[in-house]
């Protein structure tokens, strides 16, 4: 295992799994504006000598991380010209210390994307490939997307290194945390304005054995990384995969599937969508229609069950006091009295987390280990923690079913696409009361070389797990 054993309070990462594949150095705000004078530390008053300190130690760790393959990421703390991206508070509080914010400064606008004050200062320029992310706030993953440029990157190390410790990189090292990464703080590669606030910084992070990651040097890091690291590889340069993949025969082409990073969506089947008494059912839908896709669904868990694949089952429910229910979805399509969420109907109220109808049907209850997830929207994205629970585990490819195609699936796909995850819809366990707009989904899904994802059988993608599985 490649880890940095000399990393407090635990050797870092706490997996063993240190690879320059899986590992980002993200080096914050070293701008003008922070490291040199005239800029807006130095406007505020204070020695910029301490903002500098960290310079030379980066560079270390970018000749490292260049040299084997670490991705690199920098961020620059700033806001647009037209000032539309800052809150009243951090503009008046900016003011009040003498470096208003958009305020005209030595190095240009102070802390405004495009002045000279707001680059990154010479020294640790970032070179062609490497990525900028542009902050509005303290925190990286505020209103950028960090997120998705390390998700898609496959990063679940994340080294840290910029100023200041005790604000921007504190920030988003608690954040990082909060998303499940796992973090590494270089104290000689950050500083603070105050050194006391940087000492008390790095010591927070050793509190309760690392509650927010680990603490260690850019010589630990570089001593342990250039005799551990490295990447297997195939002859075309290609990372070689961890475990077996799958081919699906699929539309509009194969659908690659490995089994060690891919996991099974159910998307909402419940008794309140799918049996007589239901919501479904009293708004006059044809049961049938659903009630058809459930071989197909079965079919589904069995092979990935027996493939130990990760399984998520959603519920569309609202909490009991309906605080987390829109007033345009409550009210939507003007449902007769009786019909509306949260209603008393034949199974309970309706739409409500716990109440009888809000289970899953018998055929495809979920099997303990499973997660069950509830969501307030149609997509299983929206205010739920499923995209926490994936990087958890490693999820790169979903497995969609569930009803119905057009409305509830086909939105967790689109929002599982535009986060990077590579989506196949088995069109068998899937279904909608209106077999036209299940049609219209899947043929919008695998359209323009598979612009959502792609499509197969269950037969096709069991078939799949299965060879695989040997």
């Amino acid at each position: 295992m490649a880890e940095i054993v000399s990393a407090k309070p635990y050797k870092w990462p706490c997996c063993g799994e240190l690879r320059a594949d899986n590992t980002a150095l993200i080096i914050i705000d070293m701008q003008v504006d922070f490291c040199c004078e005239g800029g807006y530390v130095h406007t505020m008053g204070y020695d910029v000598s301490g903002t500098c300190k960290p310079i030379e130690p980066i560079k270390k760790m970018l000749k490292l991380c260049r040299s084997v393959g670490i991705k690199v990421i920098h961020t620059r703390e700033g806001h647009r010209p037209e000032l539309s991206d800052l809150p009243a508070n951090k503009q008046w509080r900016s003011a009040q210390i003498g470096a208003p914010i958009g305020g005209k400064g030595p190095n240009g606008r102070i802390l405004t994307r495009g002045s000279p004050g707001w680059e990154i200062i010479p020294e640790l320029a970032p070179i062609d490939g490497e990525i900028i992310i542009d902050k509005p706030g303290k925190g990286c993953f505020y209103a950028t997307d960090l997120q998705l440029v390390l998700h898609t990157c496959g990063i679940r190390n994340i080294v840290l290194a910029g100023v200041t410790t005790d604000v921007c990189v504190h920030t988003t090292m608690r954040d990082a945390n909060d998303r499940g990464y796992e973090c590494l703080l270089l104290s000689d590669c950050t500083a603070a304005t105050d050194p006391a606030n940087h000492a008390a910084a790095c010591n927070m992070v050793l509190m309760q054995g690392g509650v927010f990651g680990a603490v260690a040097t850019s010589s630990d890091f570089i001593s342990a990384a250039s005799a551990q690291l490295h990447v297997p590889m195939l002859a075309n340069g290609h990372a070689k995969p961890s475990s077996a993949v799958a081919t699906v025969i699929a539309k509009p082409y194969d659908y690659p599937l490995p089994l060690d990073k891919t996991a099974v969506v159910m998307v909402d089947f419940q008794k309140d969508f799918m049996l007589k008494g239901g919501f479904g059912d009293a708004l006059g839908n044809d049961l049938a229609q659903l009630q058809e896709c459930v071989p197909g669904a079965q079919a589904l868990l069995k092979a990935a069950r027996a493939a130990h694949l990760p399984i998520v089952h959603t519920l569309e429910a609202h909490k009991p006091d309906l605080s987390d229910l829109h007033p345009c979805k409550l009210t939507r399509g003007n449902p007769k009295e009786g019909m509306r969420i949260g209603d008393k109907g034949a199974m309970g109220r309706i739409l409500i987390r716990d109440e009888p109808g809000n289970g899953i049907v018998d055929e495809l209850a979920p099997l303990p280990g499973e997660k069950l997830l509830h969501k307030p929207g149609k997509g299983a994205f929206y205010n739920t923690e499923l995209e926490a629970w994936l990087q958890a585990h490693g999820i790169t490819h979903l497995l969609f079913a569930g009803v119905t195609t057009e409305v509830c699936v086909q939105t967790s796909m689109r929002e599982a696409n535009d986060r990077g995850y590579e989506c196949l819809l088995v069109s068998d366990a899937t279904g909608s009361y209106f077999p036209e707009f299940k049609a219209a989904a899947i043929a919008m899904i695998v359209a323009q070389g598979g612009i959502v994802g792609w499509a197969a059988d269950s037969a096709a993608v069991a078939a799949a797990i299965e060879a695989a599985s040997k």
